[in-house]
């Protein structure tokens, strides 16, 4: 069936829009605009997903994809951005966890949580995790700041943050003779204020 010279023109019409569209989604997908959250399996990253874009503290289970969204941070009602900031919340199951290195190229900041509760037996994993983040060839070639933060700070089981730290610290020089201190973003505790506030000033460049 002869296409008339009419319906060339709408398909014509139709398919440099949807270029032009996909144009733009590429161009805006390019910047660094988004911040990734990242950590093992049950140490709270849905979890504070949620509570950054609706404000509501939630039962969670374990994701087996990404939670994704433009986020308006505010504190006591002001904005802390002059725009929304866009959040991927990556899934940390052992065989997705990896996934976080597509998201790399348009990473503007990285959030690691770690359950301060279960830190001393997933202190590999989490080692390996952090090694995996830090060695990441795009990481280190555009600085990308890490705040590492510590959850679940309450529970009886938890570590304090120093403790942490040290036990982080040995794991990584084990991974790496020469590692030197690479926690040195690491936060005291997990707010979800202080977050916003990270975020605020690494996404506003203060």
């Amino acid at each position: 069936m002869e296409l008339s010279t009419a319906t060339w023109v709408i398909l014509a019409i139709l398919i440099t829009a949807i270029i032009s569209i996909a144009f733009k989604v590429l161009k805006n997908r390019s910047k660094k605009d988004t911040f990734i959250i990242l950590g093992l399996s049950d140490s709270g990253k849905t979890s504070l997903f949620i509570k950054l874009r609706y404000g509501e503290q939630v039962r969670t289970h374990t994701s087996m994809k990404e939670n994704e969204g433009l986020i308006k941070l505010e504190e006591d009602g002001e904005p802390l951005t002059k725009v929304p900031i866009h959040f991927v919340d990556v899934p940390g199951h052992e065989k997705l966890r990896f996934r976080f290195s597509d998201f790399i190229p348009i990473t503007r900041g990285i959030i690691f949580l770690i359950d301060s509760s279960t830190c001393v037996k997933n202190v590999r994993s989490i080692a390996e995790y952090l090694y995996d983040i830090f060695s990441n060839k795009d990481v280190i070639k555009h600085h990308i700041p890490i705040l590492i933060a510590c959850n679940k700070s309450d529970m009886i089981t938890a570590l304090p943050t120093e403790r942490i730290q040290t036990i982080l610290e040995n794991e990584l020089n084990q991974l790496r003779n020469t590692r030197t201190s690479a926690l040195d973003h690491q936060d005291t505790s997990i707010t979800d204020n202080g977050i916003k506030t990270w975020v605020a000033e690494v996404y506003e460049g203060r």
